[in-house]
């Protein structure tokens, strides 16, 4: 799928729920209303995992669909990546060219675990209606 090449493959380096709980507490956040979008998710294809940005898996996913990333999405998604492998919990491929990453400077709100119960966390995409266009 030709849509696959703009995403961030990665190596799990824990377990894949634990990678998944991470990214719900990771986005853009209301802090007046305790609201949490998250940005990414974890997008399993074929034996391979990628991190996706949740405007990539509607384009994924949709025909003729939502392709507006904007390159503050890029960032943000970039910085969520760059967390993720700093933090331990993926690697990037040996040949992944860091500069896709690099600079991380783009804000992201990372909701401490232990805040978690205070928070609404809306997803703006259903992972588990996940169905790929062929």
């Amino acid at each position: 799928m030709s849509e696959l090449k703009n995403l961030i493959e990665v190596e799990l380096l824990k377990d894949s729920n634990v990678v998944v709980e991470t990214l719900t507490r990771l986005g853009i956040a209301n802090k007046k209303k305790n609201i949490l979008y998250p940005t990414c998710y974890l997008y399993p294809e074929l034996e391979k995992f990628y991190i996706v940005h949740f405007k990539e898996l509607f384009l994924l996913t949709r025909p003729n669909g939502y392709n507006n990333m904007s390159i503050d999405d890029y960032g943000r998604k970039n910085s969520i990546v760059w967390c993720l492998a700093q933090w331990g919990l993926i690697k990037l491929p040996d040949d992944f060219d860091m500069s896709i990453i690099e600079p991380h400077d783009t804000f992201i709100f990372v909701l401490p675990y232990k805040e978690k119960a205070f928070w609404d966390i809306q997803d703006k995409f259903n992972m588990k209606n996940l169905k790929i266009l062929t």
